[in-house]
């Protein structure tokens, strides 16, 4: 088939085509009729995607718009506005919409129904490339279109910024229960950290041990120098000792008097010695000097018994102060080390303490600053434009619905025709004729009245025959080849 058998059909089949067009126009028309007319009224939102810490003053890092967008369209399609919007537009008392939806007594089954109703009518677009996020609502009535459609832009409004301060709410009850217990921790770690204080009687100042330990040094030095003067006292009292046994010279003894004696002792004792040579034993001189070497030795050895009681008291009492400086000593030391465990100690409260309190004011300065954001009624969304009562109706389009009608009846008519055709082939020009005999066409006899091709048709009623199947084709075809020849 080509293009101008084609067209030959379609001519042919006109009347189809023009009915069908027609019918289909109809009823584009009367749908455009029966359809209740709705208005679609729009309120305009801008969301900053570049949004400020209203606490801190930092901003906030730049959201994915795409994303962040198709998001918020996702909420305000949400049930949580959809009930806001039933509650703030007194939706459930409404005389039009009750009679329109024919809603039911049931509050729960009311509520349902209302939230199907705008769930269909809402309209939620965002611009692409840009920040506008568009609600619309479509309804019968355009003055409540616009009111639902500024309603759902004032409850959006309001669930976003209740899903911005609820998780801050959450937190600052968590915050609150965690100071608490911190609080208590650190009275807790005060009193003990006082408790030790006063038990163990320690003052609140950093070199109490330095000067318990600087004693300790005193006392250490005064024992070394104790036990030098016994060493001493000792050492003397071996001398005196040995020099009543004769052991030892009286000229090592440091007494002056014992010096005395013993040198007086010693002269004596030589001028006994030269009259013993010269004079003899019985003689008065030498008895004389006999009884004053007696005397001196005497003398010396009452020095020496005075001496060695002296220097035996000294040694007792090195002794006595060299033991009493060892256990103040002693104590000395077990007092140091006990201020140095208790100083231990002392020091783990006092940091036990101190990362209490470090803790509490961390928890407490970021309690603070969430308790401030859950209290800032603040949000990256605002209204650009408010909804305007529409005064055309959006749907339905009569214009729209028509071009389409036409266009539908039309490609449906064709349709229909070129099916016909099929069920009832017809003969419309010449090369339908070679293809249908096999034989080619030699001459055909204009028509002076008309198209060479219809004259040719009118004067052959052969060619006006219908071949409603390929066997009468085949038999018109074997009996015309003589008529042709």
């Amino acid at each position: 088939m080509n293009l101008d058998t084609l067209i030959r059909i379609l001519f042919a089949r006109r009347l189809i085509i023009l009915g069908t067009a027609l019918t289909v126009i109809a009823l584009a028309v009367l749908i455009t009729l029966l359809t209740p007319k709705l208005y679609l009224a729009s309120t305009d939102l801008i969301v900053d995607g570049k949004s400020q810490d209203p606490v801190s003053g930092l901003s906030t890092p730049t959201r994915l718009m795409a994303g962040y967008l198709v998001t918020q369209a996702e909420i305000i399609r949400s049930r949580n506005v959809a009930n806001k919007v039933i509650n703030q537009s007194m939706l459930m008392n409404h005389t039009e919409l009750v009679r329109e939806l024919k809603l039911p007594d049931d509050e729960p089954r009311r509520r349902k129904a209302l939230i199907n109703y705008l769930d269909k009518g809402l309209v939620v677009d965002s611009a692409r490339e840009s920040n506008v996020l568009d609600i619309g609502f479509k309804a019968r009535n355009p003055a409540l279109a616009a009111q639902i459609a500024d309603t759902y832009a004032q409850a959006y409004i309001q669930t976003s910024l209740e899903l911005r301060i609820e998780p801050a709410k959450q937190i600052t009850r968590w915050y609150d229960q965690q100071l608490a217990l911190l609080r208590t921790g650190l009275i807790e770690k005060q009193e003990a950290l006082s408790a030790y204080q006063e038990k163990h009687d320690i003052l609140v100042t950093p070199d109490r041990l330095d000067l318990e330990s600087a004693k300790l040094a005193e006392l250490s030095s005064m024992l070394i120098a104790a036990q030098n003067e016994r060493l001493n006292n000792t050492t003397r009292n071996n001398q005196i000792t040995g020099a009543n046994r004769g052991a030892l010279p009286a000229q090592a003894l440091d007494n002056p008097q014992v010096q005395r004696l013993s040198g007086e002792l010693a002269q004596a004792r030589a001028k006994l010695s030269d009259l013993l040579t010269r004079v003899g034993e019985n003689h008065p001189q030498y008895r004389q000097t006999q009884g004053e070497v007696n005397s001196l030795n005497a003398q010396l050895a009452q020095a020496l018994r005075f001496i060695n009681g002296s220097v035996r008291s000294s040694v007792e009492l090195s002794q006595s102060r060299e033991e009493q400086l060892t256990a103040e000593l002693a104590a000395q030391k077990e007092r140091v080390l006990q201020f140095s465990r208790n100083r231990n100690e002392l020091t783990l409260l006092q940091q036990e303490v101190d990362n209490s309190q470090a803790a509490y004011d961390a928890a407490l300065a970021r309690a603070t600053q969430t308790k401030l954001e859950s209290q800032v009624a603040l949000t990256d969304i605002s209204i650009l434009n408010t909804a305007v009562t529409p005064s055309r109706p959006t749907t339905p389009r009569a214009a729209m619905n028509i071009v389409l009608g036409t266009l539908a009846g039309l490609l449906l008519g064709v349709a229909l025709a070129l099916c016909r055709e099929w069920m009832d082939r017809r003969v419309r020009n010449t090369q339908d004729i070679e293809q249908g005999l096999s034989l080619p066409v030699l001459a055909y006899l204009p028509s002076a009245a008309g198209s060479p091709l219809r004259s040719f048709f009118s004067n052959h009623k052969f060619f006006n025959a219908r071949f409603t199947n390929h066997r009468s084709f085949t038999n018109h075809r074997s009996s015309t080849k003589g008529v042709m020849q």
